[in-house]
């Protein structure tokens, strides 16, 4: 526990210069604005998230008990398919130097398509502490389901094409024992809704939102970037393999 507040204080370092450049970024913008009337509402407010960001940071350290009584185990979990089998030497490096260790990473892989992972590819992989596990083939679904399965942590799922920040599992920790009844996404977009309450179509929604600072209901989490799970937090049909392949083979979000 003590590598862990030894890296959330490099992180509070960090947070704290971003933050007074951030500030700064801001006056500059908000002067602008005033000025010249040329800087848009929504640049300054996502600054303004950015800075935000950094305070929570900063306001780790008044949370009680920050070490003894919160849960920083979790598992990462992903899938991948044989054309893309080629780029995982290049995500295990990301995904095995987060600031905060995974206890477990699972690597999901088609029953069908096991066969065509290279054995020194297997080899590599598992020297590297990834564990591989054959799945029902279920589309994308089959790099959370199976892994929420077979474990009660919390199971943070990433995609096999992505570089991750060293950072990212720890802020998703993080954002998970501050909100732990919440599904925690790095990446979300918003859901508008017409002004008769119907929600309007994916087209209209706000993509890649940042102007979010907790939980809101009109946010729809994208998986790949990394996004926390856990059992409670989805309906036990949600973990029916056989109905997600019947309803939802090729969705993932």
């Amino acid at each position: 526990m003590a590598y862990l507040k030894l890296a959330l204080l490099v992180l509070v370092f960090a947070a704290t210069i971003y933050l007074i450049r951030g500030n700064r970024a801001i006056g500059s913008k908000l002067s602008a604005y005033q000025q010249e009337n040329r800087k848009s509402f929504k640049e300054i407010a996502a600054q303004m998230h950015r800075s935000e960001d950094a305070l929570q940071l900063l306001n780790l350290l008044a949370l009680p008990d920050l070490g003894e009584n919160k849960n920083w185990k979790y598992v990462l979990s992903f899938t991948s398919f044989p054309a893309r089998f080629a780029f995982l030497p290049e995500l295990i490096p990301s995904i095995t130097n987060q600031t905060l260790p995974p206890k477990e990473i699972h690597l999901n892989i088609a029953k069908s398509e096991i066969s065509q992972l290279p054995q020194s590819l297997r080899n590599h992989l598992e020297v590297a502490g990834i564990k591989i596990f054959e799945v029902s083939d279920i589309g994308p679904g089959k790099k959370l389901i199976p892994t929420l399965n077979r474990t009660d942590l919390p199971v943070i799922v990433i995609d096999d094409d992505l570089i991750i920040d060293p950072d990212l599992t720890l802020k998703i920790m993080i954002q998970h024992n501050l909100y732990p009844n919440s599904v925690i996404a790095s990446r979300a977009h918003h859901v508008t809704i017409e002004k008769n309450g119907n929600i309007q179509t994916f087209a209209q929604w706000e993509k890649q939102w940042s102007q979010s600072n907790g939980p809101e209901a009109e946010m729809f989490a994208t998986s790949g970037a990394g996004t926390l799970f856990t059992k409670e937090l989805l309906h036990p049909e949600a973990l029916d393999e056989d109905l997600y392949a019947e309803l939802s083979f090729h969705t993932d979000d």
